[in-house]
């Protein structure tokens, strides 16, 4: 069955999203730490502690940074953007979907919705993703290129004069 593609509309964040923001961090951290061997019970609590301490991290790191859910056509919450917009250079720090929504072209068209964004404000597009996560492909099929990596992630970046050079575009600056 072909994947259906999912309209895009995003509402910002609020206080009872919490539940989802930890649920779309622990989708795929519960596999990755249950195949370490941990119990269930170790591997909750170490995911509270690490979604913790990746929330205060970006509040620190990126406090004016825009955060949105995702929402489905079938107006289920479904993901989150978490974007900072510099004045030359934007960072998307945070996007997820939850599993039932991957590979339904959602992920695509935020990323669409960003580079169109980005280009109208003559910006390059940042993000980093770990080396393991199958979202590494989406983002070399939108136009994102290796900038540098360390042993467990790699920074990509995202430019409108180096996507339309490589996909034969021509830019209008």
């Amino acid at each position: 069955m072909p994947a259906i593609p999912l309209a895009l509309r995003r509402r910002p964040v609020c206080a009872q999203d919490e539940a989802l923001l930890f649920e779309l961090f622990a989708a795929d951290k519960r596999a990755e730490l249950a195949a370490a061997g941990m119990t269930a019970a170790q591997v909750e609590m170490l995911i509270q502690m690490q979604y913790r301490g990746r929330k205060r991290t970006y509040s620190v790191l990126y406090p004016e940074a825009e955060d949105s859910i995702l929402i489905a056509e079938d107006r289920a919450l479904a993901g989150r953007l978490l974007l900072h917009r510099g004045e030359d250079r934007w960072r998307i720090v945070d996007i997820a979907v939850l599993p039932p929504y991957r590979s339904r072209g959602l992920g695509a068209a935020v990323l669409k919705e960003c580079q169109a964004q980005c280009a109208r404000a003559g910006a390059r597009l940042e993000l980093q993703v770990a080396k393991t996560n199958p979202a590494r492909l989406l983002y070399e099929r939108m136009g994102f290129r290796a900038a540098g990596e360390d042993a467990m992630a790699i920074e990509m970046v995202w430019s409108a004069g180096r996507w339309a050079a490589s996909s034969g575009q021509r830019t209008s600056s």
